[in-house]
């Protein structure tokens, strides 16, 4: 029987991968060195998103060929070898979205389905708290990484050095904890249950419309806040939102186990477009700020829990790596459509007022799909004897 010893090996290897969320971090010297736009720096963000949940919709059958040994060791390979593309590209915007955008988002995905599903099959009593911890582990890792880079670009080093000394050591560590994993605990057993994509198509929806705003201001702090606070006080900022992040995943998932899934999405969600509102819209004191983009973080780290728990309450532990990469695509769907909506309407506009409004009535709308999902499952529906 697996243990707890073993439980905290995904969630290092999400923490390695979770250095997406300081992509915030690189965005200014990107501009300022290499001439890239705003747009173009979210247009590598949203990559990242959006092939990141494309891989996944893989990973299940690849996890039965290979183990969960072999995902880790994949994603190490293409982890690394994006962020070395990107670091010998000179600035080329093509080079750093292929390296970065594209070999780094598989590895990603390679590595996220594996993390999130073999916590959930070792202790499916407490779904809810173990989805939460593994998740938080993803949102763990930008929190050390804008520390890290922050130093680095402090001290003069360059944002493409960053992003060699990131491939060499986080593929490194995530390819030695793939030897690590137990053996008799990595195989994945087929999934024998057919099952109907359309009855996960409001939970889609709901969870584009969820991680919108949240993907929205991560991509665009340092541009958000960049007329009236310091390059230090906008890297707390990006620091802050990662740690509300981490809380709410551990939060979110905890009390899940014990309350309606719809009521905290509710809760969550609504904090964070009303959040996402005030900080567009107004000039701020530091400390408002600081708060507005925590409560954007707790609500944003709720999707990552919620929505995997709802997939796992309705459709079965057992099928979790098959339904929630589906679902799942509503969020790289919204890591395209949400920073690069704030990139360009801030190179249109200079400003973040239309993109905040937006992002609130995405907000208030994936709360509606996400109502209607529970109305229509709580009539009955079979969701194991459908088919995909």
């Amino acid at each position: 029987m697996v243990k707890q010893k073993y439980l905290a090996l995904p969630v290092v290897v999400m923490f390695l991968v979770g250095s997406v969320y300081a992509w915030s971090m690189f965005v200014p010297s990107l501009k300022h060195e290499y001439g890239l736009t705003a747009s173009q720096t979210q247009l590598v963000f949203g990559a990242i998103i959006g092939t990141f949940t494309l891989s996944m919709l893989f990973s299940n059958r690849l996890q039965r060929v290979f183990s969960a040994r072999g995902m880790y060791i994949a994603s190490a390979l293409f982890f690394c070898a994006g962020y070395l593309i990107a670091s010998f590209s000179e600035g080329n915007f093509s080079i750093i979205f292929l390296g970065i955008g594209v070999f780094s988002g598989i590895g990603t995905g390679l590595s996220y389905m594996t993390s999130i599903s073999l916590p959930v099959k070792w202790f499916p009593q407490k779904k809810g708290f173990i989805t939460g911890l593994a998740a938080s582990g993803f949102a763990a890792g930008s929190i050390v990484l804008t520390i890290w880079a922050g130093w680095l670009l402090n001290k003069g080093t360059g944002v493409l050095v960053i992003f060699r000394i990131i491939a060499l050591f986080y593929g490194a560590f995530i390819f030695a904890i793939a030897f690590l994993l137990p053996r008799s605990s990595d195989k994945f057993s087929p999934q024998n249950k057919p099952l109907k994509i359309q009855k996960a198509l409001l939970l889609f929806l709901a969870m584009f419309m969820g991680t919108f705003a949240g993907l929205l201001v991560i991509g665009n702090i340092k541009l958000m806040g960049a007329g009236g606070y310091t390059n230090n006080q906008l890297s707390l900022a990006i620091i802050l939102f990662s740690i509300a992040n981490l809380s709410g995943r551990l939060f979110w998932g905890w009390i899940s186990d014990y309350k309606p899934v719809f009521g905290l999405l509710f809760i969550a969600l609504m904090a964070q477009g009303v959040a996402t509102l005030a900080i567009g819209l107004y000039e701020l004191p530091f400390l408002l700020f600081s708060l507005f983009i925590f409560l954007i973080g707790v609500g944003f780290g709720s999707n990552f829990v919620l929505f995997a728990y709802e997939t796992a309450q309705l459709f079965g532990v057992a099928n979790l790596g098959r339904i929630y990469p589906v679902i799942f695509l509503g969020y790289g769907l919204a890591g395209i459509a949400g920073p690069v909506t704030g990139g360009a309407l801030f190179d249109a506009t200079g400003n973040f007022r239309l993109a905040s409004i937006i992002s609130l009535l995405v907000s208030v709308f994936g709360v509606v799909l996400f109502g209607l999902h529970v109305l229509k499952t709580r009539k009955g529906i079979n969701y194991s004897s459908v088919k995909i």
